[in-house]
């Protein structure tokens, strides 16, 4: 109780101490400006990786092209592309790994480039892809080796975001769900009606239509060269011709017609190819000769002479 000398403002007795803290519990730190609230953030959100891992990319790939095939993925919000290496390199962030991981399946074989054939191919990387935000003064200062895109903030634009629309669910092009299916073929004479040709197997070259016994005991030594005798004087050329050039080892023929017979030569590849002729096909009957079996030799070669292909 107050005196009647004393000061309004002044109080008789000290004001209680707060009491302490209760052992085994701390104070929670101070709140940091700018920090997402502690209620809405997921558990290891900070340290889920968000990014995948893109190789395949053509040697002059743009970073216009890689940025507009993933911004219109779900979850997309930067990428960027490392020239340093031999083969470029792409990395692309999103906003959750599930974002991540479906946007990875879906590349995972996509063929890039038609003309070169490149096929994508991604993992997960290993840490996420750091997104400076914020635009540098000085622009020489920023490594052109390592350009980054971002998918864009609409948060402060008066327009609204773009709609996303999510791809059909069509036949899948080079095997990757959620993409349209790959045109068929170009084919230029497809408007114009061909009418269907048909095709004619050649006729058969008619054997010989008999054989006759014909007498052989006086032969030369073989070699690459025929010499076809007993023929008769009415013999069509084109009968002989059809019946040789059909023979494997064919190189070509001459008819000679003298006063009383006809005679032929027909060179050969080598003397096997000959030598079978001459075995196959020795008394063969030829229709328009009319003296029965014709009779196959070798020519006769002088001493030194080993090669008789030079007679035609």
């Amino acid at each position: 109780m107050a005196g009647a000398g004393i000061h309004p403002y002044h109080q008789q007795w000290p004001p209680a101490p707060a009491p302490p803290p209760a052992p085994g519990v701390v104070p929670p730190p101070p709140p940091v400006p700018g920090a997402p609230d502690a209620a809405g953030a997921r558990p290891g959100a900070a340290d889920e990786v968000r990014t995948i891992f893109i190789t395949g990319l053509p040697v002059d790939v743009k970073e216009r092209e890689l940025h507009n095939l993933l911004r219109w993925l779900p979850g997309f919000e930067a990428s960027q592309i490392n020239f340093k290496g031999d083969q470029p390199m792409g990395f692309a962030l999103f906003s959750s790994a599930h974002h991540a991981v479906a946007a990875k399946t879906a590349l995972q074989d996509l063929v890039f480039d038609a003309e070169t054939k490149a096929a994508l191919h991604t993992e997960m990387a290993k840490k996420n892809l750091f997104v400076k935000r914020g635009v540098g003064t000085d622009a020489n200062a920023v490594d052109q080796s390592k350009r980054l895109r971002t998918g864009g903030d609409y948060t402060h634009s008066p327009y609204a975001p773009p709609p996303y629309h999510p791809p059909p669910p069509a036949v899948s092009m080079w095997g990757t769900a959620g993409y349209i299916a790959a045109p068929p073929p170009y084919n230029p004479y497809a408007a114009y009606p061909v009418p269907p040709v048909a095709m004619t197997s050649p006729s058969p070259v008619p054997g010989p239509t008999a054989y006759a016994p014909v007498q052989n005991t006086k032969d030369n030594p073989p070699c690459n060269t025929l010499f076809i005798g007993n023929l008769g004087e009415t013999v069509v050329e084109e009968e002989l011709r059809s019946l040789f050039s059909v023979q494997p080892g064919y190189k070509q023929m001459k008819v000679l017609r003298q006063e009383r017979n006809t005679v032929c030569f027909i060179e050969f590849e080598d003397v096997g190819t000959a030598t079978a002729v001459h075995h196959n096909l020795q008394g063969a009957v030829i229709p328009s000769s009319g003296r029965g079996g014709m009779r196959i030799q070798y020519p006769l070669l002088w001493p030194g002479r080993a090669n008789c292909g030079n007679i035609l």
